[in-house]
């Protein structure tokens, strides 16, 4: 029984967008590597790198792609049959929509038995080879830890004279950032915020609620969004926004954060490596203003991070050589240099531990007051918390996207969004059940671990 889709239409359409993306190709590209990316760091980052492995492989050609909408396209490529790239990086919101079904409707090549005979399964932090894993096989590389920071505006706190020691917990947060809200022109409103938060997207709730223990769903692929730990998160983060009034909304374009952030409005933001990245690229006028401390905690003495977002890269089964693909893929994820060459450009923090003994993760970092940043999120990233994905994360947490908004601005209660949401899943999965042969439904992962365990 073919579980990836619903009607020959649906396939025809997912065709169609795939099309502009489908090129005819020579009856000889075993040299050649057509390689998709769906963000422009990454297109960056390996267009520095692709080179060196070209001169290091004469005859072999690398084809790298910024594709729009790639996992849509790279689907109807995988139920099409054809158009497949040989490699592709896919985003850890969608990859469930990449599991559902047979193992033989997979698209990936299992590089399960790859891994094991190049003997680095435990060269990796081990919770991130989870996402990507399927009844215990092994679907794509990890590219990234994501740890997050919080990052401050330094000046505004010295003049404020707040301690970032003393902000242990988010009530010392609270407590501590006060002064910083100051309504200074008398028109009711805060002049400057400690915080940004998205009062329309789900990322920022998400990060706090896994920081927080909790998540979309349990070890059984139960719904859990709806559970106490969920709801009291929902209701501090709304609290920080409406009620505190210590976070000002997240705009609905990028640009208008950054100018928010230039003009001295946002003091503070939520920071995964790669976010860190964007301030010091489009704020650059605040260099050396701000600094970085780990999240405060839930309660005192659990976990100061969290993490947001991550992507792999898979050899596809369309690739026409498996073996040389293989071969970028462990140039690409694991090569030092690339890794080195990696955080230089994007501050991504790689998921390889003996990668960050590396030189550049010590440097002390300008932009950041000299701090050391790469230190500091090494440091932090074995303790990214845990979480369970299930065939139908990617529909969950869009619908997650609506009961943020719908609380954040008041429409509904927090418990009332989120068990508006989890009737939503729970209705899909009844609807549309991604199971195995036997009966039980199919899980794309085990636990992502919540801590790294030697």
């Amino acid at each position: 029984m073919n579980h990836l889709g619903k009607a020959p239409l649906i396939f025809g359409l997912l065709f169609l967008l795939a099309f502009p993306v489908i090129v005819f190709r020579g009856d000889d590209r075993s040299n050649t590597l057509e390689f998709w990316v769906f963000h422009q760091i990454h297109y960056d980052e390996y267009s520095a790198r692709i080179p060196a492995f070209e001169a290091a492989n004469p005859g072999v050609r690398i084809e790298l792609r910024l594709i729009s909408k790639s996992h849509d396209k790279l689907l109807a490529a995988f139920l099409s049959g054809v158009g497949a790239p040989d490699l592709a990086e896919v985003e850890i919101s969608s990859v469930g929509r990449f599991f559902k079904g047979s193992k033989e409707e997979i698209g990936f090549v299992d590089v399960t038995d790859r891994i094991e005979v190049d003997g680095f399964r435990d060269e990796f932090v081990q919770a991130r080879l989870a996402p990507w894993s399927l009844d215990g096989r092994v679907y794509g590389l990890p590219h990234d830890v994501h740890p997050v920071v919080l990052l401050y505006r330094h000046d505004a706190y010295e003049e404020a004279r707040i301690e970032p020691e003393s902000i242990v917990t988010w009530d010392d947060f609270v407590r501590e950032t006060r002064p910083l809200a100051r309504d200074g022109d008398g028109d009711g409103r805060p002049d400057r915020y400690p915080l940004l938060l998205s009062a329309h997207k789900p990322g920022h709730f998400w990060l706090l609620l896994l920081q927080n223990g909790g998540g979309m769903f349990d070890e059984h692929g139960g719904v859990i969004i709806d559970n106490e730990i969920a709801v009291s998160t929902l209701e501090f983060y709304c609290r920080l926004l409406n009620e505190e009034r210590l976070a000002i909304p997240e705009f609905s374009q990028d640009p208008a954060s950054f100018a928010a952030m230039k003009e001295g409005v946002v003091l503070g933001v939520l920071a995964p490596d790669w976010y860190i990245g964007a301030v010091r690229r489009f704020v650059p006028e605040l260099a050396g203003k701000w600094r970085a401390m780990p999240l405060p905690a839930w309660r005192e003495g659990e976990r100061r991070t969290s993490t947001w977002g991550g992507t792999m890269i898979a050899v596809t089964n369309q690739a026409e050589n498996p073996d040389l693909a293989w071969e970028f893929v462990k140039y690409a994820y694991m090569d030092d240099e690339a890794l080195a060459n990696r955080y230089r450009k994007t501050y991504i923090i790689p998921p390889i531990r003996s990668a960050w003994s590396n030189p550049v993760f010590s440097e002390p970092d300008p932009y950041l007051g000299g701090q050391f940043l790469g230190k500091n999120l090494t440091e932090l990233a074995p303790d990214i918390p845990g979480f369970y994905l299930n065939p139908y994360w990617a529909e969950a947490n869009d619908l997650l996207r609506q009961a943020v908004y719908e609380a954040a601005n008041g429409i509904r209660t927090p418990t009332e969004a989120l068990s508006n949401l989890a009737e939503q899943v729970r209705a899909l999965m009844k609807d549309t059940p991604a199971m195995t042969e036997g009966g039980a439904l199919r899980l794309p992962s085990p636990q992502i671990e919540t801590s790294e365990t030697e």
